[in-house]
């Protein structure tokens, strides 16, 4: 007669048959892009994943960590010849009442000046994939925080989450023009246009979104936002591709991160 084991019986009833295999991740069904199918919704007020700290200074920028734990993490490189940063990330989103994302950061306290130029690569992507410049009380993925974000499919948006959990708010932009493209398109078309440059300005409580369409002088657009930060934050840039486990990748160029006010170029 054959001996039953007692551990083996124990740990069949303990571990259910649908267990994943170690190093597997499910993805949430609210975490899904918007489709024709389906609809993207908040997360749960209880989910949370704590961020990844690379320590591994680059560029301007004292480390880096991927904000929300996205399930493929995140890489960047930096060079300085251009003085750009390429970031490849994940991240189902920077919104709702949490986010994640690869986030490029110094720790500041005060004023800040914080511009940049966004490039994005010539194969399409998700629409709306997303690049920040933002400042966050800290690294938790609920955190506060205010950012101008920039999408792949060209709109621009200047956003607050005031409290921790709670859902972000935001301005939303677009700017088109008539004019012929590429190919043979009607010259009657309304062509998007993507920045050529965006700027977040922190003076004391008050942020301000600056934008610059076609080249012309940067400037300030629309009302600024007002939230406290307490201590220490984090400023600096980061990208999420929308996409819960496909990275994208961006290139953030001529960076400007200066702790006062003052210096959007």
């Amino acid at each position: 007669m054959r001996k039953i084991s007692w551990l083996a019986v124990l740990l069949a009833f303990a571990v259910p048959a649908t267990a994943q295999a170690p190093g597997t991740a499910a993805i949430p069904d609210w975490a899904l892009p918007d489709s024709p199918t389906h609809r993207q919704v908040a997360p749960p007020l209880d989910f949370h994943r704590d961020a990844v700290t690379a320590n591994r200074p680059i560029g301007l920028f004292e480390n880096q960590s991927d904000v929300g734990g996205p399930l493929v993490p995140g890489e960047t490189s930096y060079d300085a010849a251009s003085r750009s940063y390429t970031i490849t990330s994940a991240g189902y989103n920077i919104w709702y009442t949490r986010d994640e994302f690869r986030f490029l950061w110094k720790k500041l306290t005060g004023n800040v000046s914080l511009s940049a130029s966004i490039d994005w690569p010539k194969e399409d992507g998700f629409g709306d994939r997303k690049a920040v410049l933002i400042i966050r009380a800290g690294l938790n993925d609920d955190a506060e925080e205010v950012l101008v974000g920039e999408h792949g499919a060209a709109m621009v948006q200047f956003a607050r989450r005031a409290q921790r959990n709670t859902r972000i708010t935001d301005m939303e932009y677009q700017v088109a023009s008539r004019g012929g493209l590429p190919g043979g398109s009607s010259p009657d078309a309304l062509v998007k246009l993507q920045p050529a440059r965006v700027g977040l300005e922190k003076k004391g409580d008050s942020f301000q979104f600056w934008v610059s369409w076609q080249g012309e002088p940067i400037q300030k657009l629309g009302a600024p936002i007002i939230l406290h930060l307490d201590g220490p934050f984090y400023a600096g840039i980061g990208f999420a591709s929308h996409l819960p486990t496909t990275v994208a990748t961006v290139r953030v160029r001529d960076v400007v991160l200066e702790n006062r006010a003052g210096r959007i170029r």
